[in-house]
């Protein structure tokens, strides 16, 4: 709001973009209506931008799909060994959307960093053109049924 007052845009969107993607990783490639509520400029971008955004937010990825992503991702750079031990992470779904929802499945899964938590979203954001929109990132490890012994 305020677009009116500003003088220099091109900073000041640069300022915004720049805070945005700071603050709010998460909701990376968020788009930026500017506003004048005292001109009126600009309100007639902002409800096709946010129909824009809730159409990705309630977007489904085929299962097939997914899974060629998740293996591309993790060819293209594998999982960290963490305490010296592999972590190998098996197959990804989408249970949910509203927002994007990948639960990664896989022998100790919960135990990856958070750098490789934000690469997976972010390839995910990028592969499937998901701007702006929040991805929730879940990660299960399996059991091990011979894990702790019979007494």
């Amino acid at each position: 709001n305020k677009w009116d007052a500003v003088e220099d845009r091109a900073a000041a969107r640069r300022r915004v973009e720049d805070v945005l993607q700071t603050s709010l990783a998460q909701s990376r490639g968020v788009t930026v209506v500017p506003l004048s509520a005292a001109t009126g400029r600009g309100v007639e971008k902002l409800m096709p931008a946010v129909r824009e955004t809730y159409a990705l937010w309630n977007r489904r990825v085929p299962a097939g799909e997914l899974n060629r992503w998740f293996e591309s991702a993790l060819a293209r750079h594998p999982p960290p060994l963490v305490d010296g031990r592999r972590i190998k992470p098996r197959y990804a779904t989408m249970p949910k959307a509203r927002p994007p929802t990948l639960v990664v499945f896989g022998t100790r899964a919960e135990a990856l960093p958070e750098d490789y938590r934000r690469y997976l979203v972010n390839s995910f954001r990028e592969t499937f053109a998901l701007p702006g929109v929040p991805i929730r990132l879940e990660l299960r490890g399996t059991k091990n049924p011979y894990a702790g012994g019979e007494e």
